[in-house]
């Protein structure tokens, strides 16, 4: 008896210690799989990956709710970092890619743009130079 509840604590102990799908289908369906780091994605799947829309829970505290193909982020989601900082916009292989909005909550600036491999892309500032009215005499 006793080595009946030693087993089954075992198992149980074991099966929380590991990544799995604990609710719905995390293969091809609608899922939400938890890792063993905490971090937690609900959405859809295709081949054991997350594609399609979902929400990715970091265990840091980030949030990416948006678009998947292949496991990675694609097309059009937002991602908050836990300091409240966001981007809204588009995604291309796992970085911010495209038209987006950056907001910086803290300094409450924000930048609307174009980002590549997740760093914003070109920022033109506008300058204009006031030159004195020079008289004629």
């Amino acid at each position: 008896m006793k080595n009946i509840f030693i087993t089954s604590l075992l198992t149980v102990v074991s099966m929380v210690s590991y990544s799995q799908c604990v609710k719905g289908n995390c293969h091809r369906g609608h899922g939400t799989f938890l890792w063993e780091d905490k971090n937690k994605y609900d959405g859809f799947w295709v081949d054991g990956k997350p594609n399609g829309f979902g929400d990715f829970t970091y265990q840091n505290g980030d949030k990416y709710k948006g678009g998947f193909i292949e496991g990675k982020k694609e097309g059009i989601g937002k991602y908050t970092w836990k300091n409240g900082n966001t981007y809204n916009g588009r995604w291309s292989e796992d970085a911010m890619n495209g038209d987006g909005e950056y907001i910086w909550m803290k300094e409450k600036a924000k930048y609307e743009g174009s980002f590549k491999d997740g760093k914003i892309e070109n920022v033109e500032i506008e300058t204009t130079i006031e030159t004195p009215e020079k008289s004629s005499r």
